[in-house]
């Protein structure tokens, strides 16, 4: 019997959304038998990524979060509440020509501004049979933050009447979401954890990256922003740091992220040319795992997807996560700190000289043949325990090995 899942990702900053379903659907088609996974995205550059045979997605048209719980359109110059009135009905729509055995919601239970409610209800009265779950990030935000507003939306009403299961991509032992969050008891019983999301990328990859990228055995910091919507006062510190580090035969790969501004790309490149092959400058690269692999030392912003790649390549690591609009990125970067996983600094402590001394600090670490030591609670099988959890939600025999 085909079966079909569908994800929901509303993407509305960054990548991280997006890259978080599109990892977990890669083993869902090797370990879901004859399987089509077609996913939702708003993210513009959703056509950069490959994804696996058997997936496919439709692009919703994009929206900005403003705020804190605040949106407006990103292209079409209507008022959010016509843009958000097109998604909603292109979900619904997608949803009733593709009739979902599974349809998997990464993180936004009501969708943006609620445009996922009528497709739930539809789902719920028209076709019961389709079983709805919901992928959570392991922190949200501050707890006095999340509750007013999940009190206001009725969310816990919508988590017990429209989702079959909630899976956590995180350790209980680092957050607990149920917890911060007051989860009613109904909810409570239906959560799994899962472990830590991570992209792997096969060694074949990274020997065909290498080459690609005509590496050599230099040491070398690879500097990330996510999408690079807000990162340009890291890359703007970087361009001053990158010129001393490559006299000392310190090299660096440094990924400005797509949806970085044009004015401010060229400036960074027409900043850091004139350092030649030292450093590599790229828009954007699809397989950061592979290359952390590559690099020696990680230098970076605090996205989930990022933080939870950069501790299991298991480098040096310096993450400036976001601490505005919500303390997401904050807490987890913090928590992982106290672990002894990464090393943290706050935003507005960046400046070129205080980089510097952290990332000099950090390529000692490593010339000393430091390596992270993970508690054992905590590991990076998210995607394959959500893949599990996928198959029992589709009513299939467990896989061997299931610890889901």
């Amino acid at each position: 019997m085909k079966r079909r899942i569908l994800f929901y990702s509303h993407d509305t900053f960054g990548l991280g959304h997006f890259r978080r379903s599109l990892t977990l659907a890669s083993p869902l088609v090797r370990h879901v038998d004859d399987v089509a996974v077609l996913m939702l995205t708003g993210l513009d550059s959703a056509a950069s990524f490959e994804p696996s045979a058997g997936v496919d997605f439709v692009k919703l048209p994009g929206v900005w979060k403003s705020g804190r719980d605040e949106y407006r359109s990103r292209h079409l110059k209507v008022s959010f509440q016509r843009v958000r009135r097109i998604r909603r009905e292109l979900v619904r729509g997608v949803v009733r020509a593709f009739d979902p055995h599974l349809l998997i919601v990464d993180n936004a239970p009501r969708g943006v501004g609620g445009e996922l409610m009528s497709t739930l209800r539809y789902l719920r009265e028209r076709h019961p049979h389709t079983r709805i779950a919901l992928t959570m990030r392991d922190v949200l935000d501050e707890p006095e933050h999340i509750l007013p507003h999940w009190q206001q939306v009725g969310m816990m009403d919508v988590l017990e009447n429209y989702y079959d299961e909630i899976w956590v991509a995180g350790s209980r032992a680092v957050f607990d979401p149920p917890s911060l969050y007051g989860f009613s008891p109904a909810v409570t019983k239906r959560t799994r954890f899962c472990g830590y999301v991570v992209r792997a990328s096969a060694p074949a990859d990274i020997d065909r990256l290498r080459e690609e990228l005509r590496l050599d055995a230099r040491p070398r910091v690879l500097v990330s922003c996510g999408g690079g919507g807000d990162g340009f006062e890291l890359m703007d510190a970087w361009s001053h740091v990158a010129a001393g580090l490559a006299r000392d035969g310190i090299d660096s790969i440094v990924l400005l992220g797509p949806d970085m501004p044009v004015a401010q790309r060229r400036l960074l490149r027409s900043r850091m040319m004139p350092l030649g092959d030292r450093v590599l400058v790229l828009d954007f690269s699809p397989d950061v795992p592979a290359l952390l692999a590559l690099a020696t030392v990680s230098v970076s912003m605090g996205g989930y997807n990022t933080v939870c790649e950069v501790v299991s390549a298991g480098k040096p690591a310096l993450v400036i996560p976001r601490t505005e609009p919500r303390a997401e990125q904050w807490l987890r970067a913090k928590a992982l700190e106290a672990l002894g996983l990464i090393d943290v600094l706050r935003p507005s402590d960046l400046t070129p000289a205080t980089l510097e001394i952290v990332v000099r600090n950090l390529l000692g670490r490593a010339q000393g043949g430091w390596r992270p030591s993970l508690p054992p609670d905590v590991d990076f099988a998210g995607a394959s325990r959500i893949a599990r959890r996928a198959r029992k939600q589709l009513g299939m025999p467990p896989m061997e090995g299931n610890a889901a």
